[in-house]
């Protein structure tokens, strides 16, 4: 005889166990109505909330409608302050909500932020919050007053719960010092320090240790700022500092630094006098240019020996990885490896690995062309070789090649692409796409037929509307495709083929340069229309379609 189990059967033990593992908006979405049973247990359980870009307005409008009677419960929250059809979410929630008893906090932002006076005021309150969270996301900049005022509130206000912050957005930190401090109980200690050339060194992070003195774990991301427009490099005197006035952090345990900017062994040593009982330390070091004695320090692990020996004597695990980018003369890698034997020999388990890549002017004058194509070629094939070694090339599923303006380049994007067999995300100029001796390439066709996700460089390349047709026979599984073209009369043409030929197709993005002054009729009824005449009526879903058009591009998603 078989017997069957109800929902209703199960305990509220089960059921508080299963809403552990869900987030706010499902839960509601799937418990919100059923019973005075289930009600009275969302009543009082911890909440966690999650809102992600490619949420929709309706969404949070649902979830909010909840939260109206649930805000209380809810310890947890991520969102992103742009999702689909709607931006200033973070803003919206907190003039609805008051989050009382949220514990962790993070905001990912998309765009420019103008609007978090009100939620700042909240995050002041918040007396049980731990962990605080702030990213900006695709290198756009946060509003200058909203930095201050996240540092201010962070850095500034009596938060005693505070454990661990991030702060992933740029800036300097110049002006901390004139701050007054209470951040005194913070233990984890996440931040991107970046700035002008002249403002930014390795030195900025002194001034954060002399704010956060029960600091266990900290990590650094110091970053130039690369300049918009091409300037000229002028080299900046290193500031003076006080090697007498240091200011000791004997709660560090674990230091990760990451930075492009120029250091040497002797600023580094000076940072670390600073963490007496350091276990733990993460380097990694990229730049485009090194002095040739900063070099050679970095690479000498008998001054890493010595150096860890006088300052960091507790050291037990350290980590680094550098990349330097130099010509002439060249490294000796044997030396490198021999000066590092005393880290391999305290710990077996210590990997080293010591790699050189070189950078050969392959493009000769035109006399030299036919005496150096064959060399081209062997130069790509080496290349690839050499990539292969270090990454599983079939395990490539995304490649984005860089515009250098050379009318033989495809031959080189061919041989990498025919080394990926896998890949289905393409980002690449759109010069290229139009290039008959790359779109129509016997060698590359059955590798353009599984592309999914195919995007260009923004660059003012055009893509004409004539080739649209050509594009969709070449790649027919599109699922996401973003291009450029010149005004959005082209447009109009181009999206009737994409909607008409790409059945897969989810999102789609223009760009264009000149707006029309006509008014087309690119709704999101006409969307619709187009794509169930195109296949049939259960090819889309039409409260998931969005379409969004400004001066500068049109944008419809599809699901």
């Amino acid at each position: 005889m078989n017997t069957y189990t109800c929902l209703e059967d199960l305990s509220n033990e089960i059921f508080f166990e299963i809403f552990d593992y869900l987030y706010a908006l499902d839960i509601f979405t799937a418990f919100g109505s059923l019973n005075k049973r289930i009600s009275s247990i969302l009543q009082s359980i911890p909440l966690h909330v999650i809102i992600l870009n490619n949420h929709y307005d309706k969404e949070i409008n649902l979830l909010s409608s909840y939260l109206t009677f649930h805000a209380d419960q809810v310890i947890s929250l991520k969102c992103y302050d742009t999702i689909r059809d709607r931006s200033s979410i973070i803003s919206l929630l907190f003039n609805r909500h008051h989050f009382i008893n949220l514990q962790s906090c993070i905001f990912i932002f998309d765009k420019p932020s103008n609007e978090l006076e009100n939620v700042l005021k909240q995050i002041e309150n918040l007396h049980r919050l731990v962990t605080f969270y702030v990213t900006q996301s695709n290198y756009k900049k946060i509003s200058e007053k909203d930095e201050c005022d996240i540092i201010r509130t962070i850095f500034m206000n009596k938060l005693s719960s505070l454990r661990s912050v991030t702060l992933h957005y740029d800036y300097n930190y110049s002006n901390i010092s004139t701050y007054t401090l209470n951040a005194s109980n913070l233990i984890s200690l996440d931040l991107l320090i970046s700035g002008k050339v002249n403002t930014i060194s390795i030195y900025s992070i002194l001034p954060i240790l002399r704010v956060c003195h029960r600091i266990r774990y900290l990590h650094a991301i110091i970053n130039e700022e690369i300049p918009s427009k091409r300037t000229f490099r002028v080299r900046v005197q290193e500031p003076f500092i006080n090697e007498n006035d240091l200011v000791i952090s004997p709660q560090i345990k674990s230091f990760h630094l990451s930075t492009t900017v120029e250091c040497n062994i002797h600023s580094i040593g000076l940072i670390l006098r600073c963490m007496p009982n350091l276990i733990h330390f993460k380097f990694y070091h990229g730049t485009r240019k090194v002095q040739w004695q900063n070099a050679q320090d970095l690479i000498n692990g008998h001054k890493w020996q010595n150096m860890f020996e006088i300052h960091v004597p507790f050291l037990s695990k350290f980590d680094f990885h550098m990349s330097i980018m130099k010509y002439n003369p060249k490294f000796d890698l044997d030396m490198i490896i021999n000066s590092f034997e005393y880290f391999v020999k305290k710990n077996p388990e210590w990997q080293l690995i010591v790699d050189r890549w070189e950078n050969y002017d392959i493009y000769p004058e035109d006399s030299f062309q036919s005496n150096v194509q064959s060399n081209e070629n062997d130069y790509t094939q080496e290349c690839i070789s050499c990539l292969s070694k270090m990454v599983y090339l079939s395990n490539v599923y995304q490649i984005e090649f860089q515009t250098f303006d050379d009318p033989i380049e495809w031959k080189y994007i061919q041989c990498v692409l025919q080394a990926c067999p896998n890949v289905v995300n393409l980002k690449i100029s759109s010069s290229y796409w139009i290039l008959s001796e790359f779109i129509d390439n016997k060698f590359l066709i059955s590798i353009f037929k599984q592309i999914k996700i195919l995007k260009s460089i923004k660059e003012n390349r055009y893509i004409p509307s004539n080739f649209l047709l050509k594009l969709v026979e070449r790649f027919p599984s599109i699922t996401n495709i973003e291009f450029e073209m010149f005004s959005f009369d082209d447009c109009i043409s181009t999206i009737d083929i994409l909607l008409n030929y790409l059945k897969d197709l989810w999102y789609l993005k223009i760009y264009y340069y000149q707006d029309s002054l006509l008014d087309y009729p690119v709704s999101r009824n006409y969307v619709i229309d187009k794509r169930r005449e195109a296949f049939n009526f259960n090819i889309i879903n039409e409260y998931k379609v969005t379409v969004t058009k400004n001066r500068e591009f049109v944008e419809i998603r599809l699901s």
